[in-house]
């Protein structure tokens, strides 16, 4: 049953008299605890050079966004279809070679697909190789071959009073913050009208969409990016954000979460419990298996605007051989929301139904850090059928996870209104990586860093920084930070009790998963006589270069620097960026005959591979946990 609130048990003066205690448009106090409006730290965490950055930004509480007295909550929703065309594709050499990798100096060229869809496809003659969609998420020279579902860029306008925000998501691996600052310029050149005081972008992270980052081209060294593709993407969001904001009507919201750990029976037909639906195979195993929802609903029909979803797991399911274009789980998660769920088995039987709600459903990841994703699930539909590693295990998940998010909704606290309000700061973190060196070098990164000098060589002695941004999204009980690339979820998470997820008995393990280089915990594994090796014969599941736990504090975890009364704690990865996985130092391992280009070992050492440094934990999350620690713009 849902729990019906008013403004988190206030009336509408009340709420209204928070709003205005809570802000104001008072000049910035360097360091000053109590300073409202405009807010400058004496001290900014992070890269030394956040010394010179403006002061944050704050709404409710800056010129455009006053103290209102009216507590009333407006919200709107649109999407925008940016589906490729698929019109040129890749011709094998040897169609029996068993992968998908374009390799020209074997043969295989790029055609019109027209032609290669004709009678004699090895006589079609070859074109630029630019021409073919190369795919983005695991490796280069990957081309589309056509269209399994289509890609959309999804937003929701939010206003109260004078404070307005615009939250988007794009279907593809990565969306750079440049991008979503020109989409910003766009968005004042083109519609001066709109009053966002915040647009926020993010990437859902799917696999299997064209290359909007640079680093997924035809071989290495060339760029997957068409900048008119990225041209349109910029376009289409300008135009939802439009649409959603003409589109502004009173809502309340309902706000809800559920635990994907099988308890809906129908989608855990074999008792895989998390298995069934996410993995993580980096030591230790930390899975944030929380689904969470966001549904604001017409207050003068009761029809739903839209509903903001946010769920951690890599939408790489279809696998690395595929070659359709598609947003994997989130399509099918997202289209299960809006139109509802009618599963049958093979004969017709009835297996699971629910009521789709409507309006447009908006997903964000979370927290990818760590491999989370396929790699160590056990995918099936809802008959216990194996589906695996392709487009259909792909889709039966989405279906999965849409029956956890309908029952979110279906048990959300529903509030009249709530006070909303945002943080945002701009950083730079300092880019270490020599893969990243090239790649800013080169161009394959259509962004560019900064305090360096151009006219020598990138390295030690002459480092960039990269320009990113950082928020906090308070909407009542709800708060949203925003994490500019891939966290591992152990600086995430934590309990209300303090503990964290390296510290037994290791609460964000969920089943039937355990802590890998815990004696204690792992049944597979050999353990030398000091119980610090785990030797990893036989098939055994483990690490054998296993991080320390112990070195991991909780001063470190963000969820430790949150509000206490904020009940729902989102994370929304990849947003506004996405400057690769964010490890923590305490499991930070580099190559040390060539780093960030070979994984170090004995362990799993992928992910520093493409991280920006070393210095990725100090230079992205202290500067999220001291903007959660700096005064609040709303009162909860």
């Amino acid at each position: 049953m849902a729990l019906r609130l008013l403004a988190a048990g206030l009336g509408s003066l009340a709420a209204a008299a928070l709003v205005a205690a809570a802000c104001s448009s008072d000049s910035p106090k360097k360091g000053d605890p109590s300073a409202t409006g405009p807010y400058c730290e004496a001290e900014p965490a992070g890269a030394p050079a956040n010394a010179a950055e403006p002061c944050d930004q704050r709404c409710p509480g800056g010129d455009s966004c006053q103290a209102t007295s009216d507590p009333t909550v407006y919200a709107g929703a649109a999407m925008e279809d940016i589906t490729p065309v698929v019109d040129h594709v890749v011709v094998y050499a040897d169609p029996q070679a068993g992968d998908v990798e374009f390799r020209p100096m074997a043969g295989d060229k790029c055609v019109e697909r027209s032609c290669a869809e004709g009678a004699a496809p090895a006589s079609c003659p070859a074109v630029d190789p630019a021409r073919c969609q190369w795919m983005a998420g695991f490796g280069i020279g990957r081309s589309a071959t056509g269209v399994a579902d289509a890609a959309s860029v999804r937003c929701v306008a939010i206003r109260q009073g004078t404070t307005t925000l615009g939250l988007c998501a794009i279907d593809v691996i990565g969306w750079f913050y440049n991008e979503v600052q020109r989409t910003r310029e766009l968005l004042a050149a083109e519609y001066p009208q709109l009053d966002f005081d915040l647009v926020i972008v993010g990437a859902t992270h799917v696999h299997d969409m064209v290359d909007t980052m640079g680093q997924y081209g035809s071989v290495d060294g060339l760029s997957g990016v068409k900048k008119e593709y990225n041209e349109l993407i910029r376009r289409k969001t300008a135009e939802a954000l439009r649409r959603a904001h003409e589109g502004l009507v009173p809502v309340r919201v309902e706000l809800g979460a559920s635990r994907t750990d099988g308890h809906i029976a129908a989608t855990d037909p074999l008792g895989l419990k998390t298995r069934a639906y996410v993995s993580d195979t980096r030591d230790p195993v930390v899975i944030d298996d929380e689904l969470r929802t966001i549904r604001f609903v017409a207050t003068a029909d009761g029809k739903t605007v839209g509903t903001l979803l946010n769920y951690c797991a890599h939408p790489e399911i279809a696998g690395d051989e595929n070659q359709l274009l598609s947003s994997d789980f989130v399509h099918t998660l997202r289209e299960g929301v809006e139109r509802g769920l009618d599963v049958r088995s093979s004969s017709g039987a009835p297996l699971y139904r629910a009521d789709g709600v409507g309006g447009v459903a908006v997903f964000f990841n979370g927290a990818l850090g760590g491999q989370v994703g396929p790699g160590a699930a056990s995918h099936t539909d809802f008959e216990g059928n194996p589906v695996g590693r392709t487009l259909e295990g792909g889709y039966w998940n989405g279906r999965k996870l849409a029956a956890y998010a309908l029952e979110a909704i279906d048990r959300a606290d529903q509030y009249e209104t709530v006070p909303i309000g945002f943080r945002a700061r701009e950083i730079v973190g300092t880019v270490k990586n020599g893969q990243f060196h090239i790649a800013i070098a080169q161009q394959l990164f259509d962004r560019d860093g900064e305090g360096y000098d151009r006219t020598r060589p990138l390295g030690d002695d002459n480092l960039p920084l990269i320009r990113t941004q950082i928020a906090v999204i308070d909407l009542g009980p709800a708060e949203l930070v925003t994490l500019p690339g891939e966290l591992h979820a152990e600086l995430l998470l934590a309990t209300p009790a303090g503990v964290i997820s390296t510290q037994a008995p290791y609460p964000f393990t969920p089943a039937p998963f355990y802590v890998l280089n815990d004696p204690d915990t792992n049944p597979t594994c050999e353990w030398s006589a000091d119980g610090k090796r785990c030797s990893c014969s036989d098939g055994a599941y483990c690490d054998e270069g296993p991080p320390d736990l112990a070195k991991l504090t909780p001063e470190e975890v963000i969820d430790l620097h949150r509000d206490p009364k904020a009940k729902y704690r989102w994370a929304l990865g990849l947003t506004p960026d996405e400057l690769g996985y964010i490890v923590p130092t305490y499991d930070y391992e580099l190559d040390p005959q060539n780093p960030y280009f070979n994984e170090a070992s004995p362990g799993d050492h992928y992910e520093e591979t493409n991280s920006i440094g070393e210095d990725v934990q100090e230079h992205l999350v202290a500067p999220i946990r001291q903007l959660l620690r700096t005064p609040p713009v709303i009162t909860r």
